[in-house]
């Protein structure tokens, strides 16, 4: 007769790894009668102690020394599930069966097998599109169970852990390298760019000669490539303003290898430590950028204002500068104090600018910029916060309309430019966000059933819908989480061949001209500009509507790297915080999990709903923007306080996981799992236990009917 195995046996074999009921059972030869008898064996020593159950439905062994603990008088136990660190991430037995260190080693071309260092134990790597690693290279790694052979498992690359071994220097290269940005550049483009030299009388001839003008290039601190500078003089009846910009285009032949490498680029990438350039060093920080007190080749876009900043007349020259100072933006405020002549014209020129803008209705969704100072030996140090000041405006302001006057010389002459365009919100979007956040539509100057369609013609501007969102934006004041989601409302400004309008600017033409040295598409207008004669109907080396498609997806590729630079910065310093608690903001919730801000160090990282203390079920509710409970009728929304603590972190993708301990609020919010029904959106939730209050929504575009008269019976 058949025997249930000891509990000595069972332990045996779950010491080098654990298994589910049904394996074990396998394992130890059990046939299927004896199932019942061995699943309640299993639950003694589940409840003794000596073995515990995972989430996966795993058998591990036990902590019974550690978890047998004496309770107080009055005191009960807490049954509720703990937080993640404590069920994943604890000391002993169940840490070291998850990540493992092993020496890998090629068997053939394609496959690779991993050598545990600790027992010796040998696993096949899983296949990927990427090699594991190199041959003899010890990497983290993790198992799984092979999909086709029983008791057997295979082997992945644990990244993340490996990532919290590596060095500042190993985890640059390696996002560099995930990010797939350029390194370098070819042979061909190093021979041409060697042969270029700095510009002499040669190149000047021909050009405006405005090197006797007050041109001044203010930038941030430690920017290298000066593209632009400006100069303000008096006039009789108003003022003379210059915006001077780099001539890139005469050291980038169009056609040449060199422009088809800064078309693939389109953008000059910034990381927080680097800088990766759309052209060479040898250009964009020598030879084009507008140093001070160096003769310069430049492409000035010269306007003539009156004294209410209008412009009245402008023309496009090509012209050789002199830079009289190079500042930063701090430095300039300093001398605006020490009243500088040619900074206070400058100033008077920016303020009247943004007065004519103001009249039009001006647009402005302001958002924390987030950097990172980095220390003597190279790591980053603390992440700060971009500041910024009035002179950075006065910079803004020459920059916006020598891009207007730009579109329209384009569409003047009738050439082929690159516009930079911005549709108006889709009305489906508003209504969205009016049902999200009705409180920002109160005193709206409009009824939203007077939106109507937002294009008209070939126009994006719709003057109703800009009310309306200057109306938001007002409401929304210094709150960056409404700010956010009324710029998620909105479209995304790209690039088009046709100037249909941008919206945010409220303007009909609208165009970059003013950085060359980093944006392809300023590059191409500079092109556009100086066509004469028979270049205005040749053709054109690349097609307009092809580059104007590349250069709006590369643009979103190049804003999520940057943005991923400042995540990578931020959980390096985390990494140092593992298993420590913040106190943290909800910054988001998606159906995936909840975002959560910290603020020393300012970062933001993922808490996932099985990571939340406790034994609830929590669902993600679109509707309302928030995530409840369907036990407790806890909820998590933005803007909530909560406890978190750090799990894991992996630099190399600037990711952070977190678990949720408790919430931050004294106030008790329940919710009940009808109240967050989405098919009944005319109820508003209520506390636990009570009838949910019922909300009326207005009906918009739909006016309510009269009663019909009762009919007279005849």
């Amino acid at each position: 007769m058949e025997r249930l195995p000891t509990k000595e046996q069972i332990l045996a074999i779950l010491r080098d790894e654990p298994m589910t009921g049904s394996r074990l059972r396998g394992a130890l030869g059990l046939p299927k009668r004896l199932k019942l008898s061995f699943k309640q064996l299993l639950a003694e020593m589940v409840d003794d102690g000596t073995l515990t159950r995972t989430c996966h439905k795993e058998y591990r062994l036990g902590e019974r020394d550690s978890e047998t603990l004496e309770l107080e008088p009055g005191e009960e136990r807490d049954n509720r599930r703990p937080g993640a660190r404590s069920r994943r991430q604890l000391e002993g037995t169940r840490e070291t069966g998850k990540t493992k260190r092993g020496v890998l080693h090629q068997v053939d071309e394609e496959n690779f097998i991993v050598r545990e260092l600790d027992t010796g134990k040998e696993y096949q790597m899983a296949h990927r599109r990427e090699a594991p690693g190199k041959d003899g290279e010890t990497i983290f790694f993790t198992l799984y169970p092979h999909p086709k052979f029983k008791h057997s498992f295979l082997a992945k690359v644990d990244r993340a852990a490996a990532a919290q071994e590596m060095s500042w220097e190993e985890v640059k290269q390696a996002f560099m390298k995930d990010a797939n940005l350029p390194q370098g550049f070819s042979k061909e483009i190093q021979d041409f760019v060697a042969k270029q030299k700095a510009p002499g009388e040669r190149d000047f001839a021909g050009r405006a000669d405005f090197r006797s003008l007050p041109i001044v290039c203010i930038d941030p601190v430690g920017a290298e490539d000066h593209d632009d500078a400006v100069s303000v003089e008096l006039l009789e009846n108003g003022f003379r303003l210059g915006v001077h910009i780099a001539d890139v285009s005469h050291y980038v032949p169009e056609g040449s290898a060199l422009d088809d490498e800064a078309l693939s680029r389109s953008y000059t990438q910034y990381l927080p430590w680097t800088a990766v350039p759309m052209i060479p060093d040898e250009l964009s920080g020598g030879l084009c950028s507008l140093h001070e007190g160096v003769d310069r080749l430049a492409f000035s876009c010269v306007m003539v204002l009156n004294k209410r900043g209008e412009v009245v007349s402008y023309e496009f020259v090509k012209s050789v500068i002199n830079v009289k100072a190079s500042i930063s933006y701090g430095r300039a405020m300093e001398l605006l104090e020490a009243k500088d002549e040619d900074i206070l014209n400058l100033a008077t020129v920016a303020r009247l600018l943004r007065k004519v803008r103001e009249k039009n209705g001006i647009l402005e969704l302001a958002s924390t910029e987030y950097g990172c100072e980095f220390g003597e030996n190279g790591e980053p140090l603390r992440m700060v916060v971009h500041e910024i000041v009035e002179s950075n405006s006065w910079i803004e302001e020459c920059m916006l309309i020598a891009n207007n006057c730009c579109a329209k010389e384009l569409v003047r002459r009738k050439l082929q430019g690159i516009f930079r365009i911005h549709e108006a919100p889709d009305t489906q979007d508003i209504m969205e966000l009016y049902y999200l956040l009705p409180d920002l539509f109160k005193d709206a100057p409009i009824q939203l059933r007077e939106l109507g369609r937002p294009r008209r013609g070939d126009s994006n501007l719709n003057q109703t819908v800009f009310d309306l969102y200057r109306h938001l934006v007002k409401r929304a004041g210094t709150d960056e989480t409404l700010m956010m989601r009324i710029l998620r409302s909105m479209q995304k400004a790209h690039y088009d061949s046709n100037s249909f309008g941008h919206f945010a600017l409220n303007w009909q033409d609208y165009s970059h001209f003013t950085s060359p040295i980093r944006r392809y598409a300023d590059l191409w207008c500079h092109r556009e500009l100086s066509r004469k004669g028979a270049e205005l109907s040749a053709e054109r080396a690349h097609n307009v509507i092809e580059v104007c498609d590349l250069i709006s997806g590369n643009e979103i590729k190049n804003q999520k790297i940057d943005r991923l630079g400042v995540k990578v910065c931020a959980t390096w310093l985390l990494k140092a915080k593992l298993g420590e608690e913040f106190d943290a903001t909800v910054s988001g919730v998606e159906q995936w999990g909840i975002f959560v801000a910290v603020k020393d160090p300012m970062a933001e990282g993922l808490v996932r709903f099985r990571d939340i203390a406790g034994d609830d079920f929590y669902v993600f509710n679109p509707e309302r923007g928030l995530v409840f409970g369907k036990r407790s009728g806890k909820t998590f929304k933005r803007g909530d306080g909560v406890r978190v603590r750090l799990l894991r972190v992996n630099p190399v993708r600037g990711e952070a996981d977190f678990s949720i301990e408790y919430k931050l609020s004294s106030k008790r919010e329940e919710l009940r799992e009808s109240d967050l029904d989405p098919n009944e959106p005319d109820f508003a939730p209520g506390p636990r236990g009570e009838k949910p209050l019922r909300v009326r929504r207005p009906k918009i575009g739909v006016r309510k009917q009269p009663k019909r008269p009762p009919r007279r019976r005849r």
